[in-house]
């Protein structure tokens, strides 16, 4: 019995080291290691190659894009061009290419021209894709559009702060063949090439009159390039040259709520507003009603054309320590409305309204105390509905990636007159662009978009 187990123990060490010589690194140089291109649902992988902790998203893990206007510019007779602004409502998710198609029609709805382009999208940006030079012949065109192909293929990138600036826009001859000239700025310590500029004009109603398109073939670090953009013949619009002329009376709405509390967005928030504020002309007046569960009653700061007093209101604000604080976006407005039926507004200027929120509205709640976004949401655009009835131009800002986008845009007096901030930092460049749109003499805004294709993708943490 006793030779029968040494004979076994001896057979076992053998079967042992014949495993760990042999067969472990057998199995080990052959095994198949799981990645994010063998066409395989393995790793943590929502789907096949796609989502956590693979780059590529699976379809459905992003928002469509938004076309947030379509144009179609006349160039000369037989050539236009069509252009489309576009929103990407993603926060650090972006395509390095996709396709789209610029179809022209007749008055019958016959095509008549067609073009298939690639662009790219950042996280976070508002775009333009510009189909120039589309060739018709001597047929007319009636009316155009811009598909994007539906198929793009979306990737988590890295959302990078602004490499560029521009300084110095001049527009002359708008009214007989227009030239606009900037200086574009590397703001960065890296070389970039390829870089695509676009420029929008807009009309004293918003509505874009031209658009035009440049390409900087390289801009080194720190340095500058000038840029210039021309049209063969004159703008289309009515001058309002008086507008400018005419003071405004704004109200501040601002979101004070919990989450504002993240990554100091209260403290960036009430930094810009500051930096708004000192941008208003001596005929102008302002007022603050900040907002979480509850609007903030009386105000902040009633209206006032002392701009200290009213820096010194918005650097009181703050977040309550009494409970938890909620969004209620709806009282802010309200509030805001109340405070333009006092006898503090001036009845000569135009009363505006600047709502920043970085969440969807949660408050007020339902009559048995709980909580309904839809319900909360539809207070939010009911009151900006009578807002509108009032006169009263309202532009909204969504800070961050949690914000209710479409809401946003409902609740302002146009699309375009809602404006995306991916973090606090690019508050202060929000508000000086609702600043420059508030004044408007046609053309009323220059909007200049310099872009280029840093989509790399980025691996998420499984």
């Amino acid at each position: 019995m006793w030779a029968l187990r040494r004979r076994v123990g001896i057979i076992g060490v053998v079967v042992a080291v014949f495993m760990v010589v042999v067969v472990l690194p057998y199995w080990y140089s052959h095994r198949e290691i799981p990645t994010c291109f063998d066409g395989k649902q393995n790793q943590s992988e929502v789907g096949v190659d796609c989502g956590s902790p693979c780059a590529i998203l699976c379809k459905g893990q992003a928002k469509d894009l938004s076309l947030l206007w379509t144009k179609v510019f006349p160039v000369r007779a037989g050539s236009y061009d069509i252009v489309a602004y576009v929103e990407n409502p993603n926060f650090s998710i972006g395509t390095r290419q996709f396709s789209y198609t610029a179809t022209l029609y007749d008055a019958d709805g016959q095509v008549i021209a067609s073009r298939v382009s690639d662009d790219f999208v950042l996280p976070s940006e508002r775009f333009v894709l510009f189909a120039g030079g589309m060739l018709t012949g001597d047929k007319i065109a009636a009316r155009g559009s811009i598909e994007i192909d539906p198929g793009l293929t979306w990737v988590t990138t890295a959302k990078t702060g602004a490499a560029f600036s521009v300084t110095d826009k001049l527009l002359i001859g708008a009214d007989q063949k227009p030239i606009l000239t900037a200086i574009l700025h590397n703001d960065t310590p890296r070389q970039y090439r390829n870089v695509d500029v676009a420029a929008v004009i807009y009309d004293s109603k918003g509505n874009p009159i031209g658009v035009s398109s440049t390409r900087v073939e390289r801009i080194d670090p720190d340095a500058a390039e000038k840029l210039s953009f021309t049209w063969p013949d004159a703008f289309d619009y009515v001058a309002e040259t008086e507008e400018c002329e005419l003071p405004v009376d704004v109200m501040m709405v601002i979101d004070r709520s919990g989450s504002m509390r993240e990554e100091d967005k209260i403290g960036q928030a009430k930094l810009a507003a500051e930096s708004f504020i000192k941008r208003l002309s001596r005929n102008d007046q302002v007022g603050i009603v900040s907002f979480a569960t509850e609007a903030s009653n009386p105000p902040d700061q009633p209206l006032t054309g002392d701009t200290a007093r009213a820096n010194r209101a918005a650097a009181r604000i703050d977040i309550h320590t009494d409970g938890l604080q909620f969004t209620n976006i709806g009282d802010g407005i309200r509030r805001a409305i109340d405070e333009f039926a006092t006898l503090r507004r001036n009845k000569d200027a135009r009363p505006i309204m600047i709502i920043l929120t970085d969440g969807a509205p949660t408050r007020p709640a339902k009559a048995d105390g709980k909580t309904d976004e839809a319900y909360a949401a539809d207070y939010a655009l009911k009151i900006a509905t009578e807002a509108k009835l009032d006169n009263i131009t309202v532009y909204t800002i969504g800070l961050g990636s949690d914000v209710n986008t479409t809401l946003l845009m409902s609740i302002a007096n146009k699309p375009e007159q809602y404006y995306p901030a991916a973090s606090g930092s690019d508050l202060a460049k929000v508000y000086q662009q609702i600043a420059n749109a508030i004044c408007k003499k046609a053309p009323s805004v220059i909007e200049i978009i310099p872009r280029v294709n840093d989509v790399t993708p980025t691996p998420t943490a499984p």
